[in-house]
C-alpha cells in the first residue's frame, strides 16, 4: 500500500511539474479576500497558509501582508521544495517558514505552537475534513483571530442537480455541500462566519487550462507508469464534469472568527 501510495504521489508530482496552481485559485481572490478581514489583524500578524502546495496563495499573503511572518505547510515534500526556491529567489525567507508538514499537526513558528492571527486554506481543506479541520485549527488562533478558507460547494438543491455531477462529485468529495451546512457547521465549531465570498470562474481555468495542457503533453509519452494513467485519467474526467456541469457547483470562500 505505502508503495502505490508513494507512486501515485510521483504521479501528481510529474503532472504539476512547473504548473502555480494545485488547485481553483486566483491571485486577485485572494487578495480581495484578504482585504475584507485586513483591518482586523495586527499590524505584524503571525499567518499559516495550511496546504499550501507550490505556495500560489502563500506569496500572495506575504506581499499584501509585507509585515506579517508565514508558516506555510504542505505533507508533500516537492511541492515544498519548489517554495522554498522560490520565497529564496523573491527574498522573503525571512518571513516565510515553508515546511513539509501534516495540517492535522502543525509544527510550531518561531518556537511558538499556534497563537496565529490568521489560517489560510486554499482548496485543501477537504483533504483533512472540515470538522476536523475546524476542532484542530480553532486552539491555533488567537482571540479574535481568523480562518479563512476555500471550499467546493453545490450551488443546486439535490433534485436539480444532474445525475452525472451528483455521482462525480458525490464519490470524490462525500462532504461537498452547500454554503448555508458549511455556515452551519462553524456555529458549531464555535467561529462566527461573515458572508461567503464566490470566487471567480478564472480561479477554475487558473487550474484547469495549464493542467489540460499539461496532460495533453504527458498522453504522448509512451513511458508513462500506471501509477501516472491513472491519476491522469481521474483529472481529465474531473475536467470533463466540470466542462459540461460546472455551473452546479461554485469554489467559495469562508471567513470565520472566534
Amino acid at each position: 500500500m505505502a508503495q502505490d501510495h508513494d507512486q501515485i504521489m510521483a504521479a501528481y508530482t510529474e503532472i504539476f511539474d512547473g504548473l502555480d496552481h494545485l488547485g481553483p485559485g486566483d491571485p486577485d481572490d485572494t487578495r480581495d479576500v484578504l482585504e475584507i478581514i485586513r483591518s482586523c489583524l495586527r499590524s505584524a500578524p503571525r499567518v499559516a497558509d495550511f496546504g499550501c502546495g507550490v505556495g500560489a496563495s502563500t506569496l500572495v499573503l506575504a506581499k499584501a501582508l509585507p509585515a506579517a511572518h508565514l508558516l506555510a505547510l504542505d505533507s508533500h515534500a516537492p511541492f515544498i521544495s519548489r517554495l522554498q526556491s522560490r520565497v529564496t529567489g523573491q527574498g522573503m525567507g525571512d518571513r516565510i517558514n515553508a515546511v513539509v508538514g501534516d495540517m492535522a499537526e502543525p509544527p510550531a513558528m518561531d518556537g511558538i505552537h499556534g497563537e496565529f492571527d490568521l489560517i489560510w486554506s486554499e482548496s485543501a481543506i477537504y483533504a483533512m475534513g472540515r470538522n476536523s479541520a475546524f476542532r484542530l485549527w480553532r486552539p491555533l488562533l488567537r482571540t479574535n483571530g481568523w480562518l479563512v478558507f476555500s471550499d467546493i460547494i453545490w450551488q443546486r438543491e439535490p433534485d436539480r442537480r444532474s445525475t452525472e455531477a451528483d455521482a462525480f462529485w458525490g464519490n470524490e468529495y462525500p462532504e461537498i455541500t452547500t454554503a448555508d451546512a458549511i455556515v452551519a457547521e462553524l456555529a458549531t465549531a464555535g467561529l462566527r462566519a461573515l458572508d461567503p465570498v464566490s470566487a471567480s470562474r478564472k480561479a477554475w481555468s487558473n487550474y484547469y487550462e495549464p493542467l489540460r495542457n499539461r496532460l495533453s503533453l504527458l498522453g504522448k509519452r509512451h513511458d508513462r507508469s500506471q501509477a501516472l494513467i491513472g491519476v491522469m485519467a481521474e483529472l481529465e474526467k474531473e475536467m470533463a464534469i466540470y466542462d459540461q456541469y460546472g455551473d452546479e457547483v461554485d469554489l467559495v470562500f469562508f471567513l470565520a472568527t472566534l
